[in-house]
């Protein structure tokens, strides 16, 4: 019976491969020789799409052979199919001005010969022509005005392709990343429904592209490599060559330029196979970067100057300025600051010309760096804080919160998704076990078929519980966000709160709603709730409190609950000077908060806070991790526990400097830090005296 299983299966697999090879171009190709007429048309316009990417010269010769039998044997819909891929053939060879003319006509013809599918892919293909050339508005119009015609005809794959289109250009070159990663979420959704892993890589590789720039990095890893996996299996290699460009940046950015030139030159190779000019120069140009990063400087002066060879010449906007950009970076490095200075303000006009927020924020920092090596310190801060608005525009305060909304609700969805396909597979499941079992002996059928339900639903549960693990973020019970919630936000937050201090210090002034306030209470005597009226009026008493905590806190503030009856409070972007006071307000609203139970008496509960700010140390911001200082916040909530509970009580730092020397948080170390004044232990305001702080039990200590 095993060996039967394994010959059927055999066979599915052979079939499933025959079938899927049946249109590629190796089989297209092999069916001109026998083709004329009409059909010889139709199979050269199929292979200019299947050659435009990766081989779009050869796209190009098909496409004017296909353009030459339709002169003689006209159908408008091979015509239109033709005339749109040929002009995206053309852009992957930066020949922009025929790329235009083709798909320009192939948009004519569809409207006049009313095929509105083809019309739109016309459309789509000017926007992303004019994206390339460096005119990003006019691509979103093109991309909207396609997306119209695919939302009326409910062409569903079209409609994700567009969103994906918009998303992109929301976020290399306009900067709205909150847009951004909403349309490509959206299409992601609508790509996952349809089961097509080509446009779905490309979702995930352009919102990898979106966490990039907003440096989160262990998200945008996360993404891209899901994108490359599918794009290696699928063979598709400018794809590939694309993630693997993404990766690079990311790596270097996050400050690990080894592993970016290890990426980097696999994307080069791939591309130069391709011969996209365009594509061959940023990769000559990332390489430079990386090199200038490794203080390699002649090989970085060899890559740039590849780069400029290669890219000299094209209408493509966005390639001239990075360049631009690369070659005032090692310009400055080797000391010619005007040259710098120079090429930098360069690339701002060309930038500024293109309305791209993005460009011309990297135009202004690299300007005023260049001012600064010249020694023109007062213009190289007015062009810094020109940088800043910019900045300041594209990374508003609740950009970090909006994102992480978006990814919270489709992660929702998509675990809504997932649960529905497994009960759609046990479903179908039960059925081929029922046919199965028509056919065979009944008892040997039984066994059979138990036997397969188990384990299919043991995998079932498995898969749902590591679904509901890996996308919850919130507690079931009080509805609060959870710890998962934290560790995928707090990056983005701690960015701002660094990037605002940095401001700060160089413009000698104080850093104002800077400071990431963490907030920690812990419910007094919650096992007696318990005890005396039960784990659900237990449960109602923890659901209370976090009403009483968000309707106490600001609404860009961030309830948690961290675990059993501890609550975290992020305050984001406050000022630490305020931090005793809210934490006092919190305890406040706990404790005049009257909670009823059915059946009993009302319930009135207190809670003992403690509080820590980020970054502890200012000028030494990166000496304590948030979870240090979260474990801070969690110390100083224990000493008021100690101090008699109903309390507030919070830990600062006595300098600007950092003297715990590595040594690991602990209540034996905190007290140490307060004895020794590494550490202040604030007062507790609502008792109007200092806390008394009792000395530590190591026995006591778990």
């Amino acid at each position: 019976m095993r060996l039967i299983a394994v010959l059927c299966l055999a066979t599915m697999l052979f079939a499933a491969q025959a079938s899927g090879q049946a249109g590629r171009p190796v089989e297209l190709e092999a069916q001109l020789s026998m083709a004329s007429g009409v059909e010889r048309a139709r199979i050269l316009a199929r292979l200019v799409d299947a050659y435009k990417l990766d081989k779009p010269a050869q796209a190009i010769t098909y496409g004017t052979a296909a353009l030459d039998q339709l002169a003689k044997t006209p159908d408008s819909a091979a015509a239109v199919v033709t005339l749109s891929e040929l002009g995206w053939a053309y852009m992957q060879l930066s020949r922009f001005d025929e790329a235009v003319a083709a798909a320009d006509s192939a948009r004519k013809l569809a409207a006049r010969t009313g095929q509105k599918r083809g019309e739109a892919r016309a459309i789509s293909n000017l926007g992303t022509i004019a994206q390339r050339r460096g005119d990003p508005e006019r691509a979103v119009a093109l991309f909207n005005q396609a997306l119209v015609i695919q939302r009326a005809l409910g062409d569903n794959l079209a409609i994700a392709n567009s969103l994906n289109n918009i998303g992109f250009v929301h976020s290399t070159d306009l900067a709205d990343y909150t847009r951004a990663l909403g349309e490509h979420l959206e299409a992601l959704k609508i790509r996952e429904s349809i089961g097509d892993s080509t446009t779905i890589s490309l979702s995930l590789n352009n919102i990898g592209i979106v966490y990039g720039r907003l440096r989160q990095y262990a998200y945008a890893s996360k993404y891209f490599d899901r994108a490359l996996a599918i794009r290696r299996a699928l063979g598709n290699q400018t794809r590939i060559s694309g993630t693997l460009s993404n990766l690079g940046d990311m790596y270097l950015e996050g400050g690990n330029p080894a592993r970016a030139l290890v990426v980097y030159q696999e994307a080069l190779n791939i591309r130069e196979r391709s011969g996209d000019p365009a594509a061959i120069s940023s990769s000559h140009r990332n390489m430079a970067l990386t090199y200038l990063a490794l203080n390699q400087l002649p090989k970085a002066e060899e890559a740039l100057t590849r780069a400029e060879q290669t890219g000299g010449g094209l209408e493509d906007k966005s390639l001239l300025v990075g360049n631009l950009l690369a070659r005032s970076a090692l310009d400055r490095t080797q000391g010619d600051a005007v040259s710098a200075e120079e090429k930098s303000r360069h690339a701002l006009e060309v930038a500024r010309g293109m309305n791209s927020r993005e460009l011309v924020r990297r135009s202004l920092e690299a300007l005023s760096q260049a001012q600064e090596a010249s020694k023109s310190h007062l213009a190289a801060l007015r062009t810094l804080q020109k940088a800043k608005a910019v900045s300041d525009s594209i990374y508003d305060d609740q950009t970090s919160r909006r994102i992480a909304e978006l990814e919270g609700r489709y992660a929702e969805e998509r675990r809504g998704h997932e649960l529905a396909k497994l009960r759609r597979d046990q479903a179908e499941s039960d059925l081929r076990a029922e046919r199965q079992a028509s056919q065979r002996n009944l008892a040997v059928a039984i066994a059979m078929v138990l036997g397969l339900l188990g384990v299919i639903m043991y995998r079932r549960r498995v898969e749902h519980a590591e679904i509901s693990d890996r996308l919850s973020i919130t507690d079931p019970l009080t509805d609060a966000k959870n710890r998962r919630y934290v560790e995928q936000t707090i990056g983005a937050d701690i960015a701002v709160s660094a990037r605002r201090h940095l401001h700060a210090t160089q413009r000698s002034m104080q850093a104002e709603e800077a400071d990431l306030v963490f907030l920690m209470l812990d419910v007094d005597h919650f096992k007696q709730v318990n005890d005396k009226y039960g784990h659900a009026a237990g449960d109602v008493v923890l659901t209370e409190i976090v009403q009483v905590l968000r309707a106490t806190s600001r609404q860009s503030d961030v309830v948690i609950r961290w675990g059993g009856e501890e609550f975290l409070v992020i305050g984001r972007f406050t000022e630490r000077s305020l931090a005793a006071m809210h934490a006092e307000r919190l305890r406040q609203a706990v404790e005049a908060r009257v909670i009823r139970i059915d059946g009993s008496a009302p319930i009135q509960v207190t809670c003992s806070v403690g509080y820590a700010a980020y970054p502890f140390h200012i000028r030494e911001p990166d000496s304590e991790s948030w979870m240090q200082v979260v474990a801070l916040a969690d110390h100083a909530a224990y000493i008021a526990k100690r101090a008699g509970r109903n309390r507030c009580a919070g830990l600062v730092a006595n300098s600007d400097t950092s003297q715990r020397n590595g040594e690991a948080i602990t209540p034996m170390s905190v007290q140490k830090w307060i004895a020794d004044g590494t550490l202040t232990l604030e007062d507790d305001i609502s008792r109007g005296k200092a806390l008394r702080l009792t000395p530590v039990n190591p026995r006591a200590i778990v």
